[in-house]
């Protein structure tokens, strides 16, 4: 990783990455402020992010029902990272982008603000990602092959793939921490792939919220337990008058079981204050089902695009009132186990630059 001195991740006076930062909203529930609205708000923030979280933690980034084929190729962006998955033989092989930036000689200036945009070239880590593309589309001198595998796949930057059920999950540091017993214990804890590896139904929405508000709102309940690490957090819920067991796995995957169905959701910025919910639906095959778990995504996301509105809006001429007032209380536990997450990883991102970075910020 490398941390440019020159950007800093300072944003609106303060420092992202101290302790002190994260100070008030690490308290005991009931105690605790919540975050700072600059986290939810800040294009410095959604770097320092991409540094502690994107290209560290491991990420889901969709099913292995969307590759099912030899050479079928999954593209998702990862923070600001271009990677795809590609079914090679029995395995599945992560690799970053051969066209990292669309292929742009300059990054275009709308491209570095944060909102991803619809490219008519490729998908990169500045754009929003196609769908998976089937094999017969990589064929020699096609575009895609030389967007995202070049002549040499072989020789493109790699990353580490883990699976989760039918679930694929990427992780882009050199040497991540072992992703096995998380999986074992959270499916172990809520049960929610008992032999459902058949995709039944899946789709996209996308909320007016960020990222970590629409998070706690989508795994809202009461919380059960954790892992030591917190790593995941499993929850008792209601899902349409049904009992459902919730999990997070932090960062990006929620997962909801009721009934007899599973349906797994990824989320992925698409802006500071925009997120893209991939679903997959798992179980029986149901009429209805759909229906009922895309019904059950929306209202949990009601509740989130509120709380996104009035946090981004803290301390500006849209809340005048809030002007100099001092931060209110987390009234959610959910929110308290987010920010215990996300200070405990801003805290020991790197803050010093290395002689060979893995990763660097663009430059236009």
């Amino acid at each position: 990783m490398l941390y440019r001195p020159d950007l800093g991740f300072r944003d609106e006076g303060q420092e992202l990455s101290s302790e002190s930062f994260y100070a008030d909203a690490l308290g005991r529930f009931g105690e605790a402020r919540v975050l700072p609205p600059v986290v939810f708000r800040s294009f410095r923030y959604s770097l320092l992010e991409d540094e502690m979280i994107w290209t560290r933690d491991w990420i889901c980034i969709g099913t292995e029902d969307e590759i099912p084929r030899e050479g079928d190729l999954l593209p998702f962006t990862v923070g600001i990272h271009g990677i795809h998955v590609q079914r090679v033989g029995q395995e599945l092989k992560a690799r970053f982008n051969k066209a990292q930036h669309g292929g742009c000689r300059a990054i275009p200036l709308q491209c570095q603000t944060g909102k991803k945009t619809k490219c008519s070239f490729t998908s990169c880590g500045y754009s929003r990602d196609r769908g998976a593309i089937p094999a017969g589309d990589l064929g020699e001198g096609a575009p895609e092959m030389e967007q995202y595998l070049g002549s040499q796949p072989e020789r493109l930057l790699t990353a580490h793939t883990a699976r989760l059920g039918p679930l694929i999950f990427v992780n882009l540091d050199v040497s991540p921490a072992a992703a096995n017993l998380v999986f074992a214990e959270i499916a172990e804890a809520g049960g929610f792939f008992r032999g459902d590896t058949q995709c039944v139904a899946s789709g996209t929405l996308e909320f007016p919220a960020n990222w970590k508000i629409l998070g706690q709102h989508l795994a809202a309940g009461e919380v059960l337990s954790e892992n030591l690490d917190g790593e995941w957090l499993l929850v008792r819920a209601t899902a349409g008058g049904k009992a459902a067991l919730v999990a997070w796995l932090f960062p990006n995957l929620v997962l909801m079981r009721a009934g007899n169905g599973t349906c797994a959701v990824v989320l992925q910025p698409s802006a500071l204050g925009q997120t893209i919910c991939r679903y997959f639906m798992y179980g029986a095959v149901e009429e209805g089902n759909s229906a009922f778990w895309t019904a059950e995504i929306e209202r949990r996301a009601v509740k989130a695009c509120e709380d996104h509105k009035n946090i981004v809006r803290w301390g500006t001429n849209y809340r005048p009132e809030t002007i100099g007032a001092t931060l209110p209380v987390q009234q959610n536990l959910q929110g308290l186990w987010m920010q215990r997450m996300l200070a405990w990883r801003a805290t020991r991102a790197p803050m010093q630059a290395i002689p060979q970075p893995i990763f660097q910020y663009a430059r236009g």
